[in-house]
């Protein structure tokens, strides 16, 4: 019986070597994505000038430079991608994303948490040709165009119509060839870079009257993002809105502002 232990011990040995280092495997295997930096998933939204992928499959835009920067100065694998706005908050809400911009409006707020003050941006309202509107009462009994879900405070109780458009280059478009609109309500930056897509000029156009200054537009976190990340993100993005690149990206997308009447 001795010389029979004696003889398998060694096998017996190599067998429950194999067998721990089995058992070890899905440990070791898993521990990787333990230790390995988690990926900042960034949404831009597809709207230009702000997100779009152009013919050629290149992203690009004001908010998607800037995001992009974020994403840099992070430290963190991060990834980009730009969907449709209403996809954005519905991807944050349900975890699918860590991180997007917008406006401090009720949607954005039931899907994330404010984190930081991206930029600051006018809303205008751009005027027909021969529509006479010089102030913002002028719109009363007036046929306005809103860019698909969009609501002003200031001009609530005024426009005897509304016509909601589901771009700002069509928004555009209209207020250019229907005489029956006296005016349409853009953010600053689109309704420039969109007269210069189209081959216009202000001189196409009344008065550009200003609806609200310096609207906020926000960085949006998930809201089970780790208090870790948080942090180093809300440092990033108020030391970018510090060093105003927003206004650089302006000028790189050659979107060129002119007097606006004051409310």
């Amino acid at each position: 019986m001795l010389k029979w232990i004696k003889r398998f011990l060694p096998y017996s040995l190599c067998l429950c070597c194999l067998f721990v280092a089995f058992c070890l495997v899905p440990a070791t295997a898993a521990s990787p994505s333990a230790v390995s930096p988690p990926v900042l998933r960034i949404g831009t939204m597809d709207l230009p000038p702000y997100g779009w992928i152009d013919e050629q499959g290149r992203k690009q835009g004001i908010i998607y430079e800037m995001e992009q920067e974020i994403g840099i100065r992070s430290g963190m694998p991060f990834t980009n991608e730009i969907y449709p706005f209403n996809r954005l908050l519905w991807m944050l809400k349900n975890g699918e994303l860590d991180l997007i911009s917008s406006q401090a409006h009720q949607r954005a707020q039931e899907a994330g948490d404010k984190l930081g003050v991206q930029f600051t941006i006018n809303v205008i309202a751009a005027t027909g040709k021969d529509s006479g509107i010089r102030t913002i009462g002028d719109f009363k009994n007036s046929y306005l165009i809103f860019h698909r879900a969009a609501s002003y405070s200031q001009l609530e109780g005024l426009p005897r119509t509304i016509q909601r458009v589901e771009s700002y280059r069509q928004a555009l478009y209209f207020l250019h060839v229907r005489d029956i609109a006296d005016g349409a309500v853009f953010s600053e930056p689109a309704y420039y870079y969109w007269m210069q897509d189209l081959g216009l000029t202000p001189a196409d156009f009344g008065e550009v009257i200003m609806i609200e200054r310096d609207k906020k537009q926000w960085i949006f976190v998930r809201k089970d993002l780790p208090e870790g990340i948080r942090k180093t993100l809300k440092r990033v993005v108020e030391e970018i809105y510090q060093e105003k690149m927003y206004e650089r990206l302006l000028n790189k997308y050659t979107l060129k502002g002119s007097e606006v009447q004051q409310p």
